[in-house]
């Protein structure tokens, strides 16, 4: 299954007058958009409820927090240790918000999609941090102000003689860090490896933190207040674990997934073939991804993001990687039998998101991956164009596989062999090539720069912004 697709020198695409670019049609199957519809509904009905219980449990947690300042204090040092208690609840539960937005948990998932998490998580994460940052800074000035002492001073008493402090600072410490090395300045810099195991110590400074939060003040000190910010952190940590952790060990075992080929695309890109038991009942859907960890020294360390490029069927599944950093271009040599762990599926770049009446699906690189799953599910039902963009001919990876998926008025495949300039991908180029897309879905996966240029494109060739996916594997 899934032979290996030598790359052969395709052709490219030629561009069309705008005189010849009017959608073509293809017959709509009725039952499935009404499927998809129904499905989207109870996906945002499942993001709704969510969102509100996040409304709820923050509203308690706001509440208690009231009513442990109220009344406020006239001095400045009472009105500082206010303002530093307030910080430190809203400021701590957008930080296990943080959390739960990468735990991975199917429910949001599957209803929001890891692209919008991904962002959502993006945006909150300076908010909060920096939330927990100003209840030092405030809490410190404000004893500092009753000891009649500087500021430094009353810190390092703090950290000396007050249980659970040191550790809420190496805490602190240790999420500032992380924020930093999160910039993409910052990111750019240093080796996808290092910016993970740095990551890693978020969740160990956010547990360091947790007993000075009901032992050195604050509204969750007694009672059922207590309970409920115990609770909070439970579920949280409970969530990543099981489903980051245990899940994946127990469904990799299940279904004994292992190297069974590698086979070489192009000079940068490999296929790797891995077999399984019952493999359907991962539950993978066109377009989405694993986290993948091959069992083989110098690639057990971290689980990598990589799209399936072949769904599963008969024992196999494949993914098709571009070298790129150390992992994916060590796995080129990795051996045939290697044990596999999966994490996933994930990703919501899926069918599920198509509203309208046909479809351009976008790729440059090793983004033909996911757009090479979705074209057979979508060209069932829809109209498809398929755009596939590289350096030179030797570079379309499965550009066999796609010229053979190419239909009449179904599906057409658009290789383009050369430069960004041969092939600029702007709004008069995408035009020339699938006309105006105000009643089409575009999904889009490349570098970030490519899905950027695609996303401008088609919002000028009229592509509802909402109709426009591509999807997010990193934070």
């Amino acid at each position: 299954m899934y032979p290996g697709n030598p790359a052969t020198a395709v052709e490219p695409s030629r561009t069309r007058s705008r005189s010849n670019t009017e959608p073509y049609t293809a017959p709509h199957t009725a039952s499935w958009a009404e499927g998809l519809a129904a499905l989207r509904a109870r996906q945002q009905r499942t993001a709704n409820t969510a969102l509100a219980a996040v409304g709820l449990v923050g509203g308690v947690a706001l509440g208690l927090t009231f009513q442990a300042i109220w009344p406020l204090g006239s001095t400045l040092a009472d009105l500082l240790w206010a303002a530093s208690v307030l910080a430190a609840v809203v400021g701590t539960y957008g930080v296990l918000i943080l959390l739960v937005l990468i735990a991975r948990l199917p429910v949001l998932e599957r209803a929001i999609g890891q692209d919008r998490l991904v962002v959502a998580h993006k945006r909150i994460a300076p908010w909060a941090l920096s939330l927990v940052a100003a209840h030092v800074v405030l809490v410190v000035a404000s004893y500092a102000r009753t000891a009649v002492v500087s500021w430094w001073s009353e810190l390092w008493s703090l950290n000396t003689t007050t249980p659970w402090i040191l550790p809420a600072t190496a805490g602190l410490a240790a999420l500032v860090l992380a924020g930093l090395t999160s910039w993409r300045h910052a990111r750019s810099r240093m080796r996808h490896e290092t910016w993970w195991t740095i990551h890693l110590y978020t969740y160990l400074g956010i547990a360091l933190a947790f007993a000075h939060q009901i032992t050195a003040g604050g509204p969750f000190m007694t009672g059922w207040a207590r309970a409920l910010w115990v609770a909070l952190y439970v579920a949280t940590f409970g969530s990543i674990l099981w489903f980051r952790v245990l899940v994946p060990l127990r469904r990799s075992w299940r279904h004994d997934l292992r190297v069974a080929a590698v086979v070489r695309e192009t000079p940068d890109m490999v296929s790797v073939l891995v077999s399984g038991r019952n493999l359907r009942a991962l539950g993978v859907q066109p377009g989405q991804f694993f986290n993948w960890r091959f069992l083989h020294p110098g690639l057990r360390y971290e689980a990598h993001p990589y799209s399936l490029s072949g769904l599963p069927r008969q024992g196999m599944m494949r993914l098709t990687v571009k070298a790129l950093g150390d992992a994916s271009t060590a796995l080129a040599d990795v051996p045939v039998g290697t044990r596999v762990l999966v994490e996933g599926p994930y990703g919501a770049t899926t069918p599920v998101r198509v509203r309208g009446s046909r479809v351009v699906l976008v790729a440059a690189g090793a983004g033909i991956a996911p757009i090479r799953t979705l074209v057979d599910t979508l060209g069932a039902h829809l109209p498809v164009d398929v755009i596939y963009r590289a350096s030179n001919p030797q570079d379309l990876a499965l550009a066999q596989e796609l010229r053979g998926l190419a239909r009449p008025n179904r599906v057409r495949v658009h290789l383009m062999a050369g430069s960004r300039t041969t092939y600029p991908l702007t709004a008069d180029h995408l035009y020339s090539l699938v006309g105006p897309l105000s009643d089409a879905d575009v999904f889009v996966c490349g570098p970030e720069s490519l899905n950027q240029l695609v996303e401008r494109s088609a919002r000028e060739l009229g592509a509802d912004p909402d109709r426009i996916h591509h999807e997010e594997f990193n934070l």
